[in-house]
């Protein structure tokens, strides 16, 4: 099972970001993780420059940036002292960099984070649900980006959403979700729609007998089932009730087991992203995805569903990004 023991959360200490700290602290409780909080300092290219070409006597890299590194060590130590307990209170990090969302995602993959926090939006808000840094972070991540307002608590998430086209890279998600769910005592609904222009699904066996859609859906658990099992994830499976659309994820520990309910929802519709949204917005309290399904290749990293529906859909996003193997396959 897959677990968050090591969670690093970025804050620039506007309101929006400062979101993300309970959120990480509730997260911790349940996985008993570290916290360790970063600040990234935009490196000022431009004023540099400009102070030089004036003849000022000021350098930025003596006399600027060190009063800001102070400055910005002593308000997260404040931070993590307000929001997070003892137990889980990490190291504070502040970093010089002329792309924030590069130097907290590569900072994160170096010392394998198991979970970035981040609030949807910090500073640079914009009319999307999350802001560019956070997009980017997203966009950019190795490690799993949990993308949050004001709007989560862990007491009320009911339902977790996971999306997939159908292939190997979109389940990459699964198994996240699955641990999720199961700390947060939730159902999961696997969510899949097939476009009206095409969908990898069209590529599933067909049962004559069944239709489409039912055919569709369990072509998608058997290779549910295939993924964990190449994955080496063999305590989890899904287990068929009898009843379709609505199975068992089964977790072995040992001589004991428990099960997470799972509903599998396939339909068509125009977008992917539109149902998606929909669905989210009504019936979801996270939404999990990859952020590379079969359509992704129209970006460069993340793949232009997940893309609108990490921008737009108005609740905790958590997105992971496939190896590099997925990618191969």
């Amino acid at each position: 099972m897959l677990t968050f023991k090591k969670i690093l959360v970025p804050t620039d200490f506007s309101a929006g970001s400062e979101r993300a700290y309970s959120v990480a602290q509730n997260i911790a409780d349940t996985f008993g993780g570290v916290i360790d909080f970063i600040h990234v300092v935009p490196t000022l290219t431009y004023l540099n420059e400009s102070i030089k070409r004036i003849g000022l006597p000021l350098d930025m890299d003596k006399d600027i940036y060190p009063q800001i590194i102070d400055e910005s060590e002593l308000k997260l130590e404040k931070a993590m002292d307000q929001y997070l307990k003892d137990k889980n209170k990490g190291k504070h990090i502040t970093k010089i960099n002329r792309r924030p969302s590069y130097a907290i995602s590569e900072y994160a993959h170096k010392h394998d984070y198991d979970l970035i926090v981040i609030g949807s939006k910090g500073k640079d808000e914009t009319k999307m649900i999350r802001g560019g840094t956070t997009e980017r972070v997203i966009r950019r991540s190795k490690v799993p980006v949990f993308s949050v307002d004001d709007r989560f608590d862990k007491n009320k998430v009911k339902n977790v959403l996971v999306t997939t086209d159908s292939s190997n890279m979109s389940l990459v998600a699964f198994p996240l979700a699955v641990a999720i769910a199961d700390a947060f005592k939730a159902k999961i609904t696997l969510m899949h729609v097939v476009e009206l222009y095409g969908s990898i699904s069209e590529n599933l066996p067909k049962n004559i007998n069944k239709g489409e859609l039912v055919s569709i859906y369990e072509g998608i658990i058997e290779r549910v089932n295939r993924f964990l099992s190449d994955k080496g994830l063999e305590n989890v499976h899904v287990q068929r009730t009898g009843v379709t659309y609505e199975d068992e994820v089964i977790i072995t520990d040992g001589e004991n087991s428990r099960s997470i309910q799972l509903s599998t929802i396939v339909e068509k519709g125009i977008s992917a992203h539109y149902e998606i949204e929909a669905y989210a917005s009504e019936k979801a309290d996270i939404v999990m995805m990859a952020t590379h399904g079969h359509s992704g290749f129209a970006h460069l990293i993340l793949g232009s569903t997940a893309e609108k529906v990490a921008q737009y859909v108005k609740k905790p996003v958590i997105t992971i990004r496939p190896d590099e193997d997925e990618f191969e396959d």
